[in-house]
């Protein structure tokens, strides 16, 4: 549901097929978003798939396309072509054909009963996930067996073990004075699950009785055997048998969230359960409105730090709690980039003393953070959790199994199940969740030393009947759950909260990676801990309390064979023998006992991946279609309008990245410190890391993951740098964050002890390159300087300066566009737009970069190319955000991902031209005499005996990555600036519109150097070589406020230029006003955000010729809007704002929201990001003591993700 969009994972053939397709239907338009391409399990090309013959071959595809010409932001249309029948049954195999023919006859001849031992449902996920990405069969049989497991229960079911209770607390807070049920925002899910189903508002709500999937027929024995002896038997460990597949124990962790999520049982009336039946992680934020009150903190929609509602799980391993404890974090994260950005002022901050908007603003600010939570829960569930269940996890295939899938005439497939008509839990699904058998044996041990701790040892050596020691478990259950401890206070598995609320994350990250590293139990007969006796006796009792059917009543229920013989239940002589004895026949072996007792199913990849009991692998799957199809939350509200598009954005998984899995961001968001953003332990936690290396190393995909064990990547004791830690390269880095003029301009002039360094991060992002590369910072720096010289020589800086001119100059010619009307009294209300950023600001560096370089840029003049003008700036600007930048650790994976695939494609293509030693086709617009420096380059790279791979991956592509997204990035800051000065704006007018020389050069010059210095907000970045402590100052308030940092070699400098630096009065007298003939050494610094490349005299070239073209336009302004009503609430933003988070960069990470001061209220909504466990301010708030200083990101123009870079703002002026 939530793939990319034009991902392509299908293989070669695929790829050819919809090229053909494309070709014939929509004249050879091909998808926006590139993506790499994995061949699928049946394509010859499976396993062993080479980057670089793949991105020469999708060069040679892409060279045919015609220009992008149809949408307005110069992408392709997305490919909707599917691959053709022929390439559908290409891909299937003889055995394939006769499991189908099974299928049919199943369905024909045997009415629909299935015999589960001839593993027909794993035959046919193997079938599924075999076809080819997009391919309409695939899309079919995905939706017939979504079909099949949905309608194997009732919807509504229509038979329940009780009626919903009379006089509840709980209901009657349901209803108002006069006994009608309280309205509610449809929007947000209620505490209790109530309301799921507008029309049916109590259906799967907590407090409601148990449904009955199967109706008991069957005449069972008067006196069945007593629950120990089958306990004994049947069920109890002999000794640990450790999962075949090597599943860790977080995969049951997970399970056991989901199962408190799912059923509490009331202990006074066993037929009611206390917490809704939907998957709406109810052990976090609570069953009822108390807990929930209890958990949340009641400020800006955040929860307790640390906290979860629910205190049952407190007696659980410990494990478990800290994935909860994760989600906490994962929650206050949200909330506060949520409030952050507040999309279309949804989120409106309340005025000091206004308690009712408090109220809303932390009641819309929480809902909101739970339904994206909820986000990204349910996609780990039905991504990493069900690739692991079905073995999906072992292939390569991007199918998974997702119950929202699209169905109908939309989605080009026959109508499927219904979506959105609730849920209501049975009794016999409250049975098939108890998976004991799978406690590892690290958390039996765990359970074994709670009850010698709680001096419940004769619970372990039965010195006491059953009975007594099932009241002994439920009273160690009261106590531990901490019913008077308040719920921020709560602790578990003998941790400790610290002064901040918080527990150590040192101890956190111990218990989830020895987690990840403990294999599971396995499913099946005697294994379960024998310390769960009394909660598998009291199992045993409550099931037939509750009257439920038999095991093989339960199995035909489903169209699965009931069991003739005891041997069908389980092979195994001993387990056979003892159910004979203690049931007589299989008919009257009990639901319980029998899913515990039967045999369990070996691997089968794809097709089984936890090895579960038979009838379990196929009801669980049953279930989890039906929980999550018929929530409302997770089908038909589950949209970007609802979470926000950044909501939705945040936990959307990626077919492109991992196959979908994402329990790498709840990793990586609760623990940035201590995993690194290729971390097994945090992308592929539900395998041991062991095994999970074994299976990458088939996949060809081991060498882009990390598989050392987490630990703190300690800062020394004096290191007192106002920076994060976080991952760039190997190993972790440390960052550092300078501030002051006077540091920056003393490491930017120490070159040998501050370099710019490309090689670390350009080789980590070719990952599988690593053996093709041998690149180096000198040869980065060689290229440097032969550049800076050739573009001296002559007229170099002249010719420079016309380039920028004349492409700005053509560029706004061929993006802009008139809107509005002619109105012969009012001359001028027609006007002429265009997106200065986008489409002019960000393309000029690449058409300079693709000229002096001569890159396959396709244009008109140029049709033959590969990249459009977007996508070769898409490329270089994530190549450089993954070299330079990468401080997301959560973003850092996938952006590895996305810049080698660009960078694959593009270098494939330039080493096959650089070996034929010929100048590529190159755009013959103004200024193309630039192109000669591309092979001048070649030759003397060839005279110094450079080999033409080297020349390649080592010389031409750092240098055309370095000279784009940096140098766009100050230009746009710089004209967004003086578009809040209409008055400063004429005055470049005036100078722009003069003819060119010398003087008027400087002028323009020094707006340009100006803008960028009130802008603030960019970064330059540097690799130190040696220890020194550098005195880092600035001037705040009149005073001189100094700090002490600490270098060591290895640290990864950034020159912070925010607006504190550049208002800093002893560099810049009387720094508030523009005066654009400031001495050019004072923005000495200024000029290195393009790392080196281009020099300041070439960058200086590029602002003047940019900054003349622009500001010729007459009435230059950003896109207002004009109407004159003023909504109380809803706030659409202009298109002619740049949309942007400031992330602060001062010591104590504490982060506040700008009041806006420098620019106007509603133009740059310049507002604070986040990282884990940093605090938000409201504005206005005395409370917090950082400085304003801080590095911008910006939201793409969906505002679904936060980008480095500035990405869009439109202008207009009037036509001359």
């Amino acid at each position: 549901m939530s793939q990319k969009r034009g991902s392509h994972s299908s293989g070669v053939a695929e790829h050819e097929h919809v090229e053909q397709h494309s070709a014939k239907h929509d004249h050879g338009v091909r998808p926006h978003a590139r993506s790499l391409d994995i061949p699928s399990e049946g394509d010859p090309t499976y396993g062993k798939h080479d980057v670089k013959l793949s991105g020469l071959r999708k060069a040679l595809a892409e060279s045919k396309r015609p220009l992008p010409v149809m949408f307005g932001d110069g992408s392709y249309p997305v490919d909707q072509s599917r691959p053709g029948k022929r390439q559908e049954f290409k891909s299937l195999q003889a055995r394939d054909f006769k499991t189908l023919y099974d299928i049919l006859k199943g369905k024909i001849k045997d009415h629909g009963v299935q015999d589960d031992k001839t593993m027909i449902m794993e035959r046919t996920i193997q079938i599924v996930a075999k076809l080819p990405h997009r391919s309409r069969l695939r899309d079919i049989l995905t939706n017939v067996f979504i079909e099949q497991l949905w309608d194997s229960l009732e919807h509504p079911p229509l038979l329940y073990l009780d009626g919903p209770p009379e006089d509840s607390k709980l209901d009657a807070a349901r209803r108002d004075k006069h006994g009608n049920l309280k309205p509610v925002k449809y929007m947000y899910r209620t505490a209790d699950g109530s309301y799921n189903n507008p029309l049916f508002p109590l259906r799967g709500a907590a407090k409601q009785p148990y449904a009955r999937s199967v109706k008991p027929r069957h005449v069972a024995l008067g006196a069945l055997p007593d629950p120990s002896l089958v306990f004994d038997s049947v069920m109890g460990r002999r000794e640990f048998k450790s999962h075949p597949n090597n599943v860790s124990s977080v995969l049951w962790h997970w399970a056991t969230i989901i199962i408190h999520d799912l059923f509490w049982t009331d202990r006074e009336n066993s037929n009611i359960s206390n917490t809704s039946a939907y998957l709406d992680l109810s052990p976090l934020y609570g069953s009822n409105q108390i807990m929930q009150d209890e958990v949340r903190s009641h400020k800006d929609g955040k929860l307790h730090p640390d906290a979860f509602a629910d205190r049952r799980l407190n007696i659980m391993p410990p494990g478990v709690c800290v994935l909860l404890v994760m989600f906490n974090r994962f929650h206050n994260h949200v909330a506060e980039n949520l409030a952050a950005i507040n999309e279309n002022n949804r989120f409106p901050p309340p005025a000091d003393g206004d308690a009712e908007a408090a109220k809303r603003y932390d009641e819309d600010l929480f809902q909101t953070a739970r339904l994206v939570t909820c986000g990204l829960y349910i996609n780990i569930t039905l991504v990493d959790y069900v690739r692991n269940i079905v073995n999906l996890n072992r292939t390569n295939t991007t199918w998974t199994l997702d119950p929202r899938q699209e169905a109908g005439a939309g989605a080009g497939t026959p109508k499927g199940a219904e979506i959105g008509t609730g849920n209501v839990n049975s009794a016999e699904f409250n049975l098939c969740y108890r998976w004991h058998s799978c406690i590892s044996e690290q958390d039996a041990k765990w359970i074994d030393q709670a009850f010698k701790e709680k001096e419940l040892q004769h619970v372990l050596t039965k010195k006491e009947t059953d009975e007594m020691a099932i009241k002994a478990y439920l009273k160690l259950g009261k106590d531990d759950m901490g019913k008077d401890i308040p719920t921020e206070k709560r602790e578990f598995g003998k941790l400790k909260r610290g002064a901040d609320g918080k527990f150590n994350d040192d101890e956190l990250v111990h218990i989830i990676a020895s987690a990840v590293d403990a294999p599971a139990g396995s499913f099946g007969a005697r294994n379960v801990p024998l310390s769960m006796k009394n909660v598998e006796v009291a199992g045993i009792k409550q099931a037939r309390e509750w009257n439920v059917a038999g095991l093989n009543e339960f199995r035909k229920h489903f169209g699965l064979k009931p069991y003739d013989t005891f041997e069908e239940i389980n092979p195994d002589t001993e387990v056979a023998e003892a159910l004979r004895h203690l049931y007589q026949h299989p008919d009257n072996v009990e639901l319980y006992p029998g899913l515990v007792a039967e045999d369990s199913k070996k691997p089968m990849s794809p097709g089984v991946g936890i090895a579960p009991t038979y009838t379990i692998s196929r009801v669980v799957l049953s279930d989890a279609v039906c929980l999550v199809r018929g929530d409302r939350y997770y089908t038909i509200d589950y949209n970007p309008r609802n979470l926000t598009s950044w909501g939705f954005k945040e936990v959307e998984y990626d077919l492109d990245v991992n196959h979908g899995c994402v329990f790498y961001k709840l990793f990586l968001r609760a623990f940035p410190n201590h995993f690194k953003g290729n971390s097994v332990y945090a992308h592929y936690p539900m395998v041991t890391s062991s095994e999970t290396r074994k299976i990458l190393t088939s996949l060809g995909r081991h060498d882009q993951f990390d598989y050392q064990k987490p630990q703190l990547y300690k800062a020394p004791k004096d290191y007192t740098t106002q920076g994060d830690y976080i991952e760039h390269g190997e190993p972790f880095r440390r960052h550092v964050n300078i501030l002051s003029n006077r540091a920056a301009e003393h490491i930017s002039k120490s070159e040998n002890k501050y370099k710019v360094s490309w090689s670390n991060g350009f080789n980590r992002i070719m990952g599988t390159w690593n053996k093709y590369l041998s690149s180096s910072d000198n040869d980065y720096r060689k290229a440097q300087a032969w550049m800076d010289h050739e573009l001296r020589r002559d007229s170099g800086q002249d010719n420079i300066k016309n380039f920028y001119f004349q492409i700005t100059k053509k560029l706004i010619n061929e993006k802009s566009y008139t809107l509005g009307y002619h109105n012969p009294d009012i001359p001028c209300e027609l006007q002429t737009h265009v997106d200065i950023i986008r489409d002019v600001g960000n393309l000029a560096h690449v058409h300079f970069a693709s000229h002096v370089l001569n890159l396959p840029l396709k244009t008109k003049e140029n049709p033959k190319g590969v990249f459009t003008e977007q996508e070769m700036y898409r490329v270089m600007s994530a190549v450089f955000d993954s070299v330079f930048l990468n401080s997301d650790p959560v973003k850092a994976f996938p952006l590895q991902q996305e810049a080698q695939r660009g960078l694959s494609e593009l270098g494939a293509w330039l080493e096959k031209n650089v070996k034929k030693r010929s100048k590529l086709p190159v755009d013959r617009a103004p200024g193309s005499h630039l192109a000669s420096y591309g092979p001048n380059l070649i030759n003397n790279l060839s005279k110094d005996g450079v080999s033409t791979h080297d020349m390649t991956w080592n010389y031409i592509l750092p240098t055309a990555v370095a000279m784009v997204p940096a140098q766009a990035q100050m230009f746009a800051q710089a004209v967004n600036y003086y578009l809040d000065h209409a008055d400063l704006v004429m005055k470049i007018h005036h100078v722009a519109v003069q003819q060119q020389n010398k003087e008027t050069d400087a002028e323009l010059l020094g707006y340009a150097l100006e803008g960028i210095r009130l802008a603030g907000g960019f970064i330059s970045c540097r690799e130190a070589t040696v220890n020194e402590t550098i005195v880092d100052e600035r001037v705040v308030d009149g005073k001189v406020v100094q700090e002490h940092v600490r270098i060591q070699p290895g640290d990864r400098v950034s020159l912070t230029f925010t607006g504190m630096a550049g208002l800093d009065p002893t560099h810049f007298p009387d720094p508030q006003r523009v005066n654009p003939r400031r001495p050019l050494e004072s923005y000495v610094h200024y000029g290195l955000a393009a790392h080196g490349y281009l020099g300041t005299s070439t960058t200086h070239a590029a602002l003047i010729g940019m900054f003349r073209a622009v500001f010729q336009c007459q009435r230059l302004e950003r896109l207002r809007d004009q109407s004159k009503t003023e909504p109380e609430r809803f706030v659409e933003q202009p298109q002619g704002i740049i949309k942007k988070v400031t992330r602060s960069v001062t010591s104590g990470h504490v982060l506040q929201r700008s009041d806006s001061q420098e620019e106007p209220q509603g133009i740059i909504q310049k507002v604070t990001s986040v990282a884990s466990g940093h605090v938000l301010q409201r504005p206005g708030s005395q409370e917090s003591v950082a400085r304003t200083d801080g590095v911008s990101q910006y939201l793409t123009e969906d505002w679904g993700t936060l980008r480095p870079f500035p990405v869009s703002m439109k202008v207009r002026w009037r036509p001359t």
